[in-house]
C-alpha cells in the first residue's frame, strides 16, 4: 500500500514509542488522581455531607 495515496507518512522510532504508549504521561496521572477522589467521596459521602449542610446553615 502505498502511504503518499493516503496523505501518511512514515513514522521514526521516537515517534512509534510515543505512539505505543513510552513513558506514563500525565494523563494517566489524572486518571489515577480521578479514581482515588472518587474513592474517597463515595467512602466519605456522609461526612462530606454532613460537613457541606453545617456549612451552608452555619452550624
Amino acid at each position: 500500500m502505498n502511504l503518499d495515496n493516503l496523505n501518511l507518512v512514515e513514522l521514526n522510532a521516537q515517534e512509534v514509542q510515543e505512539v505505543d504508549g513510552g513513558v506514563v504521561g500525565v494523563d494517566d496521572v489524572l486518571l489515577a488522581v480521578g479514581i482515588a477522589s472518587a474513592v474517597l467521596i463515595i467512602e466519605n459521602w456522609s461526612d462530606i455531607k454532613k460537613g457541606a449542610l453545617d456549612a451552608w446553615y452555619g452550624r
